[in-house]
C-alpha cells in the first residue's frame, strides 16, 4: 500500500513537472533569460527523475527474492545520489554560463541580448505556485506513509528549490529595473542571478549527495538511535550483552545489525524466542526494518 501511494504521488507530480519544463523553454525563447531556461531544465530533471522514481517504486513492489535476497531498497539511495549529482552538474553549467555572459559584457556590451521582463514575471508567478503546490502534494502523500519515503522527500525538496528559483528570479529582475544603483547592471542581471542562485541552491543537493554516499559506504550515521535501541533491549532483556548495534537506512527500508553475547547454552527454540523478542523491540522503534542478529558465546571468550 505504501508503494502504491508513493507511485500515485509521483505520477500526479510528473504531469506538473512536464508542464513547468515546457513553460520554462517557451518563456526562455520569449525573454532571452538563461536563468529562466535553467529553471525549465530543472523542471525537466524533475520530470525525468520522477519517471525513474516510479520505475524504482514498482521494482520494490515486484522484487524477486531470488535475484535480490535483501530487496532492491538500495536503488532508492542510488536514485537520490545520481539525481543530486545531476542537479549539481546543472548548477555548475549555469555558473559557467553566467561567467561567460559577464566576460562577454565586459568585452562588448552590445553582444548581450535584452531581457523581456513581462514574460519573466508571468513565469515566476505561475511556476512558483505550481512548484510549492507540488511540494505540498509530495509531503501530504509522504505523511500518509509515515514520512518513510526518501524518494518523496527528495522530490519535495526539488519542487521547493524549483519554486524558490522561479519566484526569486522574477523578483530579482524587478529589483534590477527599479533600484537605481542596480540599473547599470541590468544587461548582466541574468548572469548575476545565475551565479547567486546556483551557489546558494547547490548546498542542499551536495548535502544530499554526501549523505547518500555515506549510506552506500555503510558509514555509521545513526548513533543516537542505536544507543536508544541498545538501552531498550537491555531494559527488557537484561541478561543480554550487546556488543554492537549498527543501523543503515536505505530509502524506506532499514537494516539493523545486532551482535549479542550470551552466557550459557541456549537451544534453537530459545534463540528463536529471543530473536522474536528483539524483533518486537526493534519494530516498536523502527518501521520497515530487516534485522540481522548475531549470537556469540561469552563463556568461550
Amino acid at each position: 500500500m505504501d508503494l502504491l501511494i508513493e507511485q500515485k504521488a509521483l505520477k500526479i507530480g510528473n504531469i506538473l513537472n512536464l508542464i513547468m519544463a515546457i513553460a520554462g523553454v517557451i518563456i526562455f525563447i520569449l525573454s532571452n533569460s538563461k536563468a529562466v531556461l535553467i529553471d525549465g531544465l530543472f523542471s525537466f530533471i524533475q520530470f525525468i527523475s520522477t519517471i525513474i522514481a516510479v520505475k524504482i517504486s514498482k521494482d520494490l513492489s515486484n522484487s524477486s527474492v531470488k535475484q535480490y535476497p535483501l530487496g532492491q531498497y538500495s536503488k532508492e539511495t542510488l536514485y537520490v545520489l545520481f539525481r543530486s549529482l545531476f542537479i549539481i552538474i546543472l548548477l555548475g553549467a549555469s555558473v559557467f554560463s553566467g561567467i561567460d555572459t559577464i566576460i562577454t559584457f565586459l568585452r562588448d556590451p552590445s553582444l548581450i541580448p535584452p531581457i523581456h521582463l513581462g514574460s519573466i514575471m508571468i513565469n515566476g508567478l505561475l511556476l512558483s505556485i505550481l512548484c510549492f503546490g507540488l511540494s505540498l502534494l509530495y509531503k501530504h502523500f509522504n505523511k500518509k506513509i509515515g514520512n518513510c519515503s526518501d524518494v518523496l522527500k527528495a522530490e519535495a525538496m526539488g519542487a521547493n528549490l524549483d519554486g524558490i528559483i522561479s519566484a526569486g528570479t522574477a523578483i530579482a529582475f524587478v529589483l534590477f529595473e527599479v533600484v537605481p544603483f542596480l540599473k547599470p547592471l541590468v544587461p548582466i542581471s541574468d548572469a548575476i542571478l545565475l551565479l547567486l542562485l546556483s551557489g546558494f541552491f547547490a548546498i542542499q543537493p551536495m548535502q544530499l549527495l554526501i549523505n547518500q554516499i555515506n549510506i552506500l559506504s555503510y558509514k555509521r550515521l545513526h548513533p543516537k538511535l542505536e544507543n536508544e535501541l541498545s538501552l531498550s533491549i537491555k531494559n527488557q532483556i537484561p541478561y543480554l550483552n550487546i556488543h554492537d548495534i549498527f543501523i543503515s537506512k536505505l530509502g524506506k527500508f532499514t537494516e539493523v545489525y545486532i551482535t549479542l553475547g550470551l552466557d550459557g547454552k541456549f537451544s534453537i527454540d530459545e534463540l528463536d524466542k529471543l530473536r522474536y523478542q528483539i524483533k518486537n523491540i526493534v519494530n516498536s522503534k523502527i518501521k520497515n526494518a530487516r534485522i540481522l542478529t548475531i549470537f556469540s558465546n561469552l563463556s568461550k571468550k
